[in-house]
């Protein structure tokens, strides 16, 4: 869904910008949108594409947005539940459903409000506010500067914490002015404040006495039961490892007859470390179904896709790297009509691969020693690591919980890769600490060390997929909806790997209900080598990209320094990959908005 609104919170004296001005606005974008006006807000929507469900439901004091479904029955949500959900509070309303949302509820005076994203947040929400107390809000930070006829300003704080730490779900943005509401968290508005607050506990689940799904299998296919509802077509993009496996199986069977399900595999033929066909073809030929072949050889990453894009990303993402083989991709399904596209992306997150060290610290805190010999055997066994080794970091994580000494999520100490020597003490500087999802502000200070990871595990995976640019075709992330998130997060992480198998409960739920071997598979394909291959084709572009771009020219990189890495990762060498991909990522971002 692609939408724009106001909420207005000061009726006496409004700002500006009429409901003409938000239909112009999106009709650049869309055809024929619908405009809704309530006492407390202005709304212009329209789907993106014939593949988008998305719907609107509201009344006098209460709008929902998205794809929403009951919990208890798993069916999409009416007009008469909302009705019924309508009157009452946030809390109970949204306890009762799951999906991808954006709820925003009023007061019957209109002077206070409060927006709530769904635990993915694939649905944004970006808004500026009015010194009168108003609040533009849209899908898109481009619409929001069409509506507001402003020049963006760039924020480098948020690009410069994004430079050092990779991708998050923060409230800041890249622009001043703009920010947004992160997944599971709540924006309360008021004239005079605003306020953002986490809504949805991922702690919840565990030690949760309300019952759960048996198995992951089950829970699986109750998820992706009513997302498939509407659909003729299902695509998944099938590497033929366990996560984009295990949705196969589960779509097989319980799809309808008169619902096709394909799958998607694709691969760089002269790089045999990305070439998974020959498994994705066992698991179509166990299940039946088609698999087209997509060879993508002549489309590397750093390859221009010699358009302009529909609408400017809202974000630097390293999906703006590879978005001309994405466009290849996701031309097979968007030529499909009526289709819906899944990836197994986040269930390495949720289930944890690979497996947290700390598992050991979460047993002992919660069984003591007897039975702990066992555990730290297991980790040995799948880290091939000395047993002393593992006793040290545990010992370091157990004296962590006691003595309540974790470290911040942005302690300097805490990175997502050893930062090279040619990023500036000045990026370091300008970045914040606040470049972070709200959830870190909120958890307990004595929280079962592997049970951080996890919990850290799945922020980093939404942060991924948070910044998912719509100019093709939507992807859904079944591993990332609310009940298998919650199934996941309920399981102690001491149980999540076993024999030498991360991810152990649902390789083995999938085992045994679809009666398969293939999900057992210990190789994993990878994609430095097609990046190293896109860079030494691209490098005449990417050294222009990069070393004339804003991030030197602000002083936040040093030139010589990057010169020499990029002509060295062009040859082979791999050290600094993530740090590149971050800079290129970020000057794509900025060209494409125009700051050259």
């Amino acid at each position: 869904m692609i939408y724009v609104g106001l909420l207005h919170l000061n009726e006496k004296n409004r700002c500006e910008i009429d409901e003409n001005k938000l239909v112009s606005t999106l009709t650049l974008y869309t055809s024929a949108p619908t405009l809704i006006k309530k006492p407390f807000l202005t709304l212009c929507y329209s789907q993106r594409s014939e593949h988008d469900k998305d719907k609107v439901w509201g009344n006098e004091t209460t709008l929902l947005m998205g794809r929403i479904f009951d919990k208890a029955s798993s069916c999409s949500l009416t007009p008469k539940d909302l009705e019924n959900l309508s009157s009452r509070n946030k809390e109970e309303a949204l306890g009762k459903i799951w999906g991808k949302f954006v709820y925003i509820k009023s007061n019957q005076e209109g002077s206070q409000f409060e927006v709530v994203v769904d635990s993915t947040g694939q649905l944004p929400f970006f808004y500026y506010s009015f010194s009168n107390g108003d609040v533009l809000f849209s899908s898109d930070i481009e619409i929001l500067f069409k509506v507001l006829s402003q020049k963006p300003a760039l924020n480098w704080v948020y690009l410069c914490s994004y430079l050092v730490h990779g991708n998050s779900s923060a409230i800041i943005t890249p622009f001043q002015n703009v920010f947004e509401i992160p997944p599971g968290c709540c924006l309360k508005l008021t004239k005079n404040e605003q306020k953002t607050e986490l809504f949805w506990n991922p702690l919840l689940s565990y030690k949760s006495s309300l019952p759960s799904a048996s198995d992951s299998v089950d829970v699986l296919k109750t998820t992706l039961q009513p997302l498939i509802e509407p659909y003729r077509n299902i695509c998944v993009s099938l590497s033929g490892g366990l996560d984009s496996s295990s949705l196969v199986y589960c779509l097989k069977n319980i799809k309808k007859e008169d619902q096709t399900l394909k799958a998607i595999n694709f691969f760089h033929s002269a790089i045999q470390s990305s070439n998974e066909t020959v498994y994705a073809r066992a698991v179509c030929q166990e299940t039946g179904i088609e698999l087209i072949e997509i060879d993508l050889c002549d489309t590397l990453p750093f390859d221009s896709i010699g358009k302009k894009l529909s609408i400017n990303p809202n974000k630097p993402t390293t999906e703006l790297i590879n978005l001309k083989g994405k466009e290849k991709i996701l031309s097979h399904v968007s030529s499909i009509d009526s289709s819906i596209y899944f990836s197994g992306h986040g269930s390495d997150h949720i289930f944890m691969h690979p497996p947290s060290k700390q598992a050991l610290s979460d047993y002992i805190l919660e069984n003591g020693i007897s039975g702990s010999q066992q555990i730290l055997k297991k980790i040995s066994h799948f880290y091939r690591d000395s047993i002393f080794s593992l006793l040290k970091e545990n010992g370091k994580s157990l004296s962590s919980y006691f003595f309540h000494s974790r470290l911040g999520k942005r302690h300097p100490k805490n990175t997502l890769y050893q930062s090279p020597a040619w990023i500036k003490q000045r990026a370091y500087q300008e970045k914040t600490s606040d470049y972070i999802h709200p959830v870190y502000g909120h958890l307990p200070i004595q929280i079962l060390p592997g049970k951080y990871g996890q919990i850290d595990n799945l922020y980093e995976g939404l942060a991924s997929i948070h910044g998912e640019m719509h100019q093709f075709h939507s992807t859904c992330y079944p591993f990332f909806y609310q009940p298998v998130v919650e199934f996941a997060l309920s399981i102690p992480t001491f149980k999540l790997f076993d024999k030498g198998y991360d991810r152990y409960p649902l390789r083995q739920a999938i085992s045994d209900h679809f009666k398969t071997e293939t999900v057992w598979r210990r190789s994993k394909g990878h994609t430095t080598g097609v990046v190293q291959l896109g860079m030494k084709k691209n490098l005449k572009d990417i050294l222009d990209l990069c070393l004339e771009g804003q991030l030197v020219k602000q002083g936040f990189v040093d030139k010589e320094g990057l010169h020499r890495t990029l002509l060295s990762m062009a040859s082979g060498d791999h050290e600094h990959l993530w740090p590149v991909m971050c800079i290129a990522s970020t000057e794509i971002f900025l060209r494409y908005w125009g700051c050259h």
